[in-house]
């Protein structure tokens, strides 16, 4: 269980995540604002590219949920930086 500060509260959210080796994950995140389940699922698209394919369904429980749009922008934000993060350790490890 993590705790975060969100619009000057504390929330609380519990993930679980469960490993399918050797290329797939689920999520399951419960938390105050929403619900969320997730699944990852990797494919070697030759020696040096990997497609990571996530779905997810969010339920939110708020009054003020984001739209699908914003929702989407943010994800995609914050992908972007892990991404990045991925490729430069990719580098540096290579």
């Amino acid at each position: 269980m993590t705790n975060q500060r969100r619009r000057g509260k504390t929330i609380s959210v519990v993930r679980i995540v469960t490993l399918q080796p050797p290329n797939r994950w689920h999520l399951d995140k419960a938390g105050q604002e929403d619900d969320e389940v997730g699944d990852y699922h990797l494919t070697k698209l030759g020696l040096d590219k990997t497609r990571l394919k996530m779905t997810f369904k969010v339920k939110y429980k708020m009054t003020n949920a984001p739209t699908k749009e914003e929702d989407m922008m943010k994800t995609s934000k914050i992908w972007d930086k892990y991404a990045a993060a991925l490729e430069r350790d990719y580098t540096r490890n290579r």
